[in-house]
């Protein structure tokens, strides 16, 4: 069996874990559809709706589509891992729990170590940089969906409507690219300096040193996991109340915890046709993307109550109590 996943990535399993692609195309549509039909009735209705689900479940796998699309956008690559050494520290000596505030100051700690930042991996970044988008697409469509109520001009109530669309479908977009990034997160190689198979380490334990990155995230998900096999798998939501870095770390550092099971699984012939281990634990990682997706959502929304929109930055309560002079120089501009 390993002969045989070996062989049918001799193009791709050469690549570098920023070039693989996480989940592949099934799961990343799995966990981006689950993610959404997860969300409960309070989120807003338009996110809900089947159509949705859809456009979210393929604007989950757009971070993949838009590779190769020049050599500065391929700076973005790295987004998609991060690569931690087996005792949980990144190629900086750091580790998740101290992860410096800003991407920049990261990449920083890498290039003083010797170390090329690219080849290092921004994935904990990646999730919380999308993440504040959505927060503050979820305040613009808050305040936007506010005025179009109240507005009484006829023009400016046909901008607020239009412009409520245009915030909806950046919404879903934006979830659709957040929704890769969490995906990738609940992948075990996107974290681990073995990301292709263990590499050229010190292996006491025998383990492969085929190229399995994309066969088991790839074809091993089209053909084992459906969207019904996830909901036995899915946790209940669980608030991010610390800040939202320190969210996304914990729940990248559950699945660093699972490389090593993963290796010694396939050395047991775990991921063989039929073999329902295999298929069980990529089932339940697959699951935690999408329940991973829907806690994203609904920190979101909760956090865009408070976020600030417009110039100057004025929070939706403001809207809500009138202490607002001009709402439309706020959100149109002059």
């Amino acid at each position: 069996m390993r002969k045989a996943i070996a062989a049918s990535v001799v193009i791709m399993g050469l690549a570098a874990a920023g070039v693989a692609w996480a989940w592949g195309s099934t799961g990343h549509r799995l966990i981006g559809m689950e993610g959404v039909r997860l969300l409960p009735s309070y989120v807003p209705a338009f996110l809900r709706t089947p159509e949705a689900m859809a456009d979210i479940g393929e604007y989950a796998n757009e971070p993949d589509r838009w590779r190769g699309a020049g050599d500065v956008h391929a700076e973005r690559d790295a987004l998609h891992f991060i690569d931690l050494n087996d005792d949980g520290t990144t190629l900086a000596g750091m580790t998740l729990d101290n992860l410096p505030a800003k991407r920049s100051q990261y990449a920083t700690a890498i290039s003083a170590k010797g170390g090329d930042p690219d080849r290092a991996g921004y994935l904990p970044y990646a999730e919380v940089d999308t993440y504040q988008q959505v927060v503050k697409d979820f305040a613009y469509w808050r305040v936007v969906s506010l005025m179009e109520t109240r507005e009484s001009d006829k023009d400016k109530k046909a901008w607020y409507h239009a412009d409520r669309l245009r915030r909806e479908a950046q919404i879903k977009y934006d979830i659709g690219v957040m929704a890769h990034y969490v995906g990738d997160a609940t992948q075990p190689l996107h974290l681990s300096i073995h990301y292709n198979g263990w590499g050229n380490f010190p292996n006491p334990q025998g383990f492969t040193t085929d190229h399995i990155h994309v066969p088991l995230e790839g074809p091993y998900v089209t053909k084992n996991v459906t969207e019904a096999d996830l909901k036995q798998y899915e946790p209940d939501y669980t608030p991010c109340t610390e800040p939202v870095m320190t969210c996304f770390t914990t729940k990248l550092k559950a699945s660093f915890d699972q490389v090593i099971p993963m290796y010694q699984l396939y050395k047991d012939g775990g991921f063989a046709d039929g073999d329902p281990r295999g298929k069980a634990f990529i089932t339940k990682q697959v699951a935690l993307g999408a329940a991973n997706l829907r806690d994203a959502i609904l920190d979101a929304w909760r956090d865009s109550k408070t976020m600030g929109v417009g110039w100057p930055a004025t929070p939706y309560d403001d809207f809500v109590g009138n202490k607002v002079d001009d709402p439309w120089t706020v959100l149109h501009g002059e």
